[in-house]
């Protein structure tokens, strides 16, 4: 996340869609994981721990990929 808003400062982004977007975003977040976990228990917690990792480390590929190609590209 605090890459995230590094980068959107440095982007210049509007501070109050920011909020917005965040607020959201994060909010969506933590009501999916809690959807899974009370629908599907343990077996879900199992997988989101398991995989975790991965799906981070993809994530901050994708997006520091992005970062570039932004800076170079406009």
């Amino acid at each position: 996340y605090k890459i995230v808003t590094i980068a959107s400062g440095f982007a210049g982004y509007n501070l109050g869609l920011f909020i917005l977007f965040s607020i959201i975003t994060r909010g969506a977040r933590f009501f999916i994981e809690a959807f899974l976990l009370n629908r599907y228990g343990e077996q879900a917690r199992v997988i989101i721990e398991k995989r975790l990792g991965m799906w981070t480390t993809a994530f901050a590929v994708v997006l520091i990929g992005g970062i570039v190609a932004a800076v170079y590209l406009f």
